[in-house]
């Protein structure tokens, strides 16, 4: 069985290369037929699902990971982009606090500050783009993002 599961794992992979992702998501419900605590293939088919704009399957599928590991850091951070994506920010913040708790990731701090941002909490968006840059100096998005709420805060005073 572990063959098996190997080899449709390649196939998805193959197919998520080759942008053919109809064919992709048939592999991974395939390997969730045999094995439907796999986490890596629930990732990726919540992953395909995200970005081909099915945020509910997606979140299904990143809800299934943290299930059975609540405190994954790749289920945590594409369920918060994803319901960032819905305009779900104060959704996506409790999904990135949860990350925060155990790990400061640069990724996660400018992925919470763009959503309190886009709630107009400029003053605590700046200081997570400032977090996230000291932790990673080259994170264009969060300078990008860090002098767009500074321009916002200076206009509205």
């Amino acid at each position: 069985m572990e063959n098996s599961v190997g080899s449709m794992q390649e196939e998805a992979m193959m197919h998520v290369e080759n942008g053919d992702l109809d064919d992709a998501l048939s592999a991974y419900d395939r390997i969730l037929i045999l094995e439907p605590e796999n986490t890596v293939a629930l990732l990726n088919k919540g992953a395909i699902l995200q970005n081909t704009e099915r945020a509910s399957q997606a979140l299904c599928c990143y809800d299934q990971v943290l299930e059975i590991l609540p405190d994954n850091f790749d289920a945590l951070l594409n369920k918060g982009s994803t319901l960032h994506a819905e305009g779900r920010y104060d959704d996506a913040i409790l999904c990135y606090d949860r990350i925060l708790q155990n790990y400061k990731s640069p990724i996660t701090l400018l992925y919470k500050g763009l959503s309190l941002g886009e709630l107009g909490r400029l003053e605590e968006a700046i200081t997570h783009f400032d977090d996230a840059l000291f932790l990673d100096k080259d994170l264009e998005l969060a300078r990008i993002s860090k002098d767009t709420a500074q321009n916002l805060l200076r206009h509205k005073k």
